[in-house]
């Protein structure tokens, strides 16, 4: 995926494309065209009828196209070597792999080919997404679908989860297939810490014993905005209050100024004094490896993957903090444009699959937890789970037990916004370049920057904002 996409556009101006300017373009472009649950341009497919005999058939020989987040080694490595030879092996699928920056840069693309006419032979047949990007496509009628009561693997999944049936806080309603567990916990080197806080309080008394010692990563990058959604938790009261369906503006009122008067507190106490924070997880991941930090957030199969690797020190612990730390499961879903829909319903299925989710969940390939339901599995496969469980490095199950859901989008949204506005001064981008913006500077979506001071940003502007969830 290159930044010469029809259309890319920043996660704000985006969204209210896709609530007005987007819907009407749907509207004209797509009179002439079946719906989103319709047929392929051969008009000979239709997810609601097709049995799953017809689907593989409609999938042989075909090339499919993920568009998938690009930034970790294992995780791409997941995907073209395992998945890629599944694929091929079983199904004569050819995989062809999009890297992404962000998930928005697919949700962008898909939103420049439908308004340029394109309701049909999309150049993205499958996208790795969640949250607000899911939001976006779903409310602005641009998915293919419903479509996961077609696949075979979701017969071990528990469809009264809530974590497999809804995506922050957003029924699915069949137009996203399940794919990762991840969780957002904390992970510590035991030989330089031995405190483990389990609220925020504590976190601020323990970052200022140990200066320097402790991070996160800049929002917008997903694991960023993580890491301000457990603080809204932690802060604030809980997580109950924010999950209705609705965004409450009144209570982010109410609440969110509490949020960064404490990071702003934080903030002194921070690797380099709060001065610049890490770009990408990658980036914590090494600052943490090297003893320049002792304590940091992070998605639990990266702690069992560092673990398993030798990368993070063989003293390292997670612990989640509770009802504070995060359940933020990822999905996969088909674009209403898609140029190949039964081979993406192929590759969703084997994502799924018991197959797909134990392959990821070693640590030595990925260490992303199931999302399936292991009591649904034949007991060979049970077995399976168990024993990559037994080997994984952390107390998977007691770390879990007490993780929170994600709450609708918006709140994430509205706290990289403002993160953005009350926090940074300096952080590196992305591509390792140095930006510097002052405190209440004008919005990113806010072009062009005249009172900014930057070096080397892309384009002349700082970074596109971006709108990712793990992985994607």
């Amino acid at each position: 995926m290159t930044r010469n996409a029809p259309l890319f556009l920043p996660r704000r101006r985006f969204l209210l494309l896709s609530a007005g300017a987007c819907l009407a373009a749907l509207a004209t472009n797509c009179a002439s065209s079946s719906d989103s649950s319709g047929s392929t341009e051969n008009s000979d497919f239709d997810p609601k009828t097709a049995t799953w005999d017809e689907i593989l058939s409609a999938a042989e020989g075909t090339t499919v196209s993920w568009a998938m987040w690009g930034g970790s080694d294992n995780v791409n490595a997941y995907a073209d070597e395992w998945i890629a030879e599944q694929l091929s092996n079983e199904y004569g699928i050819t995989l062809n792999r999009i890297p992404l920056t962000d998930t928005v840069e697919a949700v962008n693309k898909v939103v420049g080919e439908v308004q340029a006419g394109q309701t049909s032979g999309g150049s993205i047949d499958l996208i790795w997404i969640n949250g607000e990007n899911f939001r976006t496509l779903k409310q602005g009628d641009l998915l293919y679908g419903p479509f996961t009561d077609k696949l075979p693997a979701m017969e071990y999944y528990d469809l009264d989860n809530p974590s497999v049936i809804s995506d922050f806080g957003l029924p699915i309603d069949g137009y996203e297939a399940p794919y990762t567990g991840a969780y957002y916990i904390v992970a510590k080197d035991s030989a330089k810490v031995e405190a483990t806080p389990q609220t925020f309080d504590d976190l601020l008394a323990w970052a200022k014993e140990n200066p320097g010692r402790f991070t996160y990563v800049a929002p917008p990058q997903f694991d960023g905005s993580r890491f301000l959604l457990t603080a809204l938790y932690g802060l604030t009261g809980g997580y109950e209050q924010y999950a209705g369906a609705e965004f409450d503006e009144e209570l982010w009122n109410q609440n969110s100024p509490v949020v960064f008067d404490y990071l702003k507190e934080l903030e002194p106490y921070l690797w380099r004094e709060g001065s610049t924070y890490p770009p990408t997880q990658t980036r914590l991941h090494e600052l943490y490896s090297n003893g320049e930090i002792w304590m940091m957030p992070a998605f639990i199969a990266r702690i069992a993957e560092g673990i398993a690797t030798g990368q993070f020190p063989e003293t390292t612990e997670a612990f989640a903090m509770d009802g504070i730390s995060l359940n933020d499961p990822s999905f996969t879903a088909i674009p209403t444009n898609a140029g190949n829909p039964a081979g993406a319903m192929v590759l969703a299925n084997l994502l799924s699959s018991p197959a797909g989710q134990l392959q990821k969940f070693k640590p030595d390939v990925w260490g992303d937890p199931p999302l399936l339901s292991i009591d649904k599995l034949p007991d060979d496969m049970k077995q399976a789970f168990e024993q990559v469980e037994q080997d994984y490095g952390v107390p998977l199950k007691d770390l879990t037990a007490s993780t929170v859901p994600v709450v609708n989008a918006e709140y994430t949204t509205r706290l990289e916004d403002a993160w953005e506005q009350e926090i940074p001064r300096s952080y590196f981008t992305a591509k390792g370049r140095m930006a510097i913006r002052p405190n209440h500077a004008p919005r990113r979506d806010k072009w062009p920057f005249a009172p900014t001071t930057y070096v080397e940003g892309i384009n002349g502007h700082l970074p596109q904002p971006t709108t990712r969830t793990y992985g994607f």
